[in-house]
């Protein structure tokens, strides 16, 4: 299955019309249409990542990285997995820790 193909699959999977997707990725429709039709098949990066995430898939999957066998994650349990996960820790030095030295004592 090809690029386009796995993109009309999804969005099928997801009840959306290309006019819908369009509209969430701040597209055309003739260019979702372009692109699922293979006439047009290349996509930047950007595209790319909001596509996959817009259809709750990876771009490795999109792409072909992974075998055509394998089956995206179904739409309730990339929502439910959003909703329920966990802030991310920041990245970056750690702040320093203020150490207070004793009142008279030289250091």
């Amino acid at each position: 299955m090809n690029f386009g193909m796995k993109i009309r699959q999804r969005r099928e999977q997801l009840g959306l019309s290309q006019q819908q997707l369009a509209r969430m990725l701040g597209m055309t429709q003739a260019r979702i249409s372009e692109i699922e039709s293979g006439t047009r098949p290349h996509v930047n990066l950007t595209n790319l990542r909001n596509l996959a995430r817009t259809l709750g898939v990876s771009a490795d999957y999109l792409i072909g990285t992974w075998e055509d066998g394998e089956t995206p994650i179904p739409s309730t349990t990339v929502a439910s997995a959003v909703e329920g996960s966990t802030p991310t820790r920041r990245r970056g030095r750690p702040r320093k820790v203020a150490t207070t030295t004793p009142a008279g004592a030289t250091g």
